[in-house]
Order: structure tokens, then sequence, then C-alpha cells
């Protein structure tokens, strides 16, 4: 699944750009394109700010998949994936669960 596939689908998309801006993880032309994003929706960006947002938003934070079993991960869970080795909630929690056996 691209990062097309997961912007066509809001389920969470823009809580999800909010995370990681009360995350402290954006600045300048990025801060400013994804509060855009999320207020007008990704359709609203011209090409430039998408190419941008595409690049240092999605490129960098979003991830294709759980690193453990390959599925999506939903983008309730997407933002705790960055700081967990990119595994869905499943996988962490086996993960977790192993280590305190």
């Amino acid at each position: 699944m691209g990062h097309n596939d997961h912007v066509e689908d809001d389920g969470g998309f823009s809580d999800f750009l909010q995370e990681i801006i009360d995350g402290g993880h954006l600045e300048g032309a990025a801060l400013g394109i994804t509060k855009l994003a999320i207020d007008k929706g990704s359709d609203a960006l011209s090409a430039k700010q998408r190419f941008v947002f595409e690049r240092d938003v999605l490129g960098e934070f979003v991830k294709d998949g759980c690193s453990r079993c390959e599925s999506n991960i939903p983008w309730s869970e997407m933002y705790a994936a960055l700081d967990n080795g990119g595994l869905c909630n499943y996988c962490w929690h086996m993960s977790e669960k192993i280590k305190h056996e």
C-alpha cells in the first residue's frame, strides 16, 4: 500500500497528522502544509505543497506496514509505530508479552 492509498481513507488520518504536529516533529513549510492538509484536506494542496507533504511528512512518518506481520497499520496506531519499531499494536503487545515472560 502506497502513501496515497493511506491518504484517500481518512479513518483517523487528520488525527495522526495532528499527533505529528503536537509531538513537535514538524517545522517550517512542512508544518504549514500539514496544517492546511488537516484543515482543507490533502486535495487542496498545490503540486509543490503535495511534493513537500509527501516527502517531508508522509515519507518520514508513515509506515507502509507492520515490520513484523506486514499488515497495514491503522492511522490510530501509526504515531505509536514511530516509537515501537514500526509494529502494529498487536505485534507490539505480543513482543512486550514475550519480553516479560
